[in-house]
């Protein structure tokens, strides 16, 4: 058997030596990764471990467990699909706390302002919204700061102009519609309703079999809740990152063992 567990989070590049990352640690899933193995001991497997730069890793090192260093987002999904399209997989556990966005370029406000006042020289001054939208836009990209290096700084006000990056967890099934998938959302100050609901929306929009839904506030508190949404929409509750571990790993087993019968 084989599974993938992400974990910690993805960092995108700025420059050469700059990045745009989160506070994820990795622990989790470094915890669930090490309960498959352990529970999975004297049998033919492989957990292959993907995970951020600086990501707690796990435990154990008996050759089960691959660890493979993942940075952005685009590195995840090569990686990530490229396992489940190579190997057969039988769960994906995405604990990775991975980017909405990546950087599309770099410029400044004195670059964008000399790129409009070339344009509107040559040309009239946009008229309508959609008009000026568009010629904001190509003011953004008309002069961009190379990234390949270090970008000096001596800039003042550097502006970073994002993109939205894919949803790595709504490719997992296409790529590999057999594979069992765990997802994970993190919400922060909200009711256990609205937590279980979003997570259960997740689970239906991206074919999960599970998502474990967390909230912020438990995790700062110290005493980090999990909630194991299933196909059902109902949930098991479990408190600290040991046996919410226990709890996936548990279930991930069990159901894979229906489905085999």
């Amino acid at each position: 058997m084989n599974f993938i567990v992400t974990a910690g989070g993805t960092r995108e590049r700025i420059d050469a030596v700059r990045t745009i990352a989160n506070e994820a640690t990795g622990k989790l899933g470094s915890l669930i990764a090490d309960e498959l193995n352990s529970r999975l001991a004297g049998q033919e497997h492989t957990v292959y471990y993907l995970c951020g730069t600086g990501s707690c890793l796990p435990n154990t090192q008996d050759g089960n467990i691959r660890v493979i260093p993942i940075e952005g987002t685009d590195s995840l999904q090569e990686t990530l699909i490229g396992l489940l399209k190579e190997k057969k997989i039988s769960a994906v556990i995405h604990s990775m706390a991975v980017s909405d966005y990546k950087v599309s370029c770099v410029t400044t406000p004195e670059q964008i302002a000399n790129a409009l006042a070339e344009k509107f020289r040559s040309a009239a001054a946009p008229h309508t919204e959609k008009e000026w939208e568009q010629a904001v836009r190509e003011a953004f990209f008309s002069s961009p700061i190379s990234a390949k290096h270090k970008i000096s700084s001596d800039l003042k006000h550097p502006a970073l102009v994002l993109e939205k990056t894919p949803k790595i967890i709504g490719l997992i099934k296409d790529a590999s519609p057999q594979t069992l998938l765990v997802g994970f959302k993190l919400l922060s100050g909200v009711s256990r309703k609205v937590l279980i609901d979003t997570a259960y929306h997740q689970l239906k929009k991206n074919r999960c079999t599970y998502v474990l839904a967390n909230d912020m506030d438990s995790i700062e508190k110290g005493n980090h809740e999990g909630f194991l949404v299933d196909e059902s929409g109902n949930y098991t509750a479990y408190s600290g990152k040991e046996q919410i571990a226990k709890g996936v790993a548990d279930s991930v087993l069990k159901k894979l063992m229906e489905v085999k019968k």
